[in-house]
């Protein structure tokens, strides 16, 4: 791995991309009645990067 790709990984806190059954986890959560309370925000599925840049 080189470049962007290395440096982005490496900036992870998990280290690795997240895999699609994780984020799939994520959207039918979205998608439940469980997260009825939840609007109008970003969700970054990102492994932490985003907030790497706080």
């Amino acid at each position: 791995m080189v470049g962007q790709e290395r440096v982005t990984r490496d900036g992870l806190h998990m280290k690795r991309p997240a895999l699609a059954d994780e984020v799939a986890e994520v959207i039918a959560f979205l998608c439940s009645d469980a997260s009825r309370w939840i609007n109008g925000v970003n969700l970054p599925i990102d492994g932490g990067l985003a907030a790497s840049y706080v």
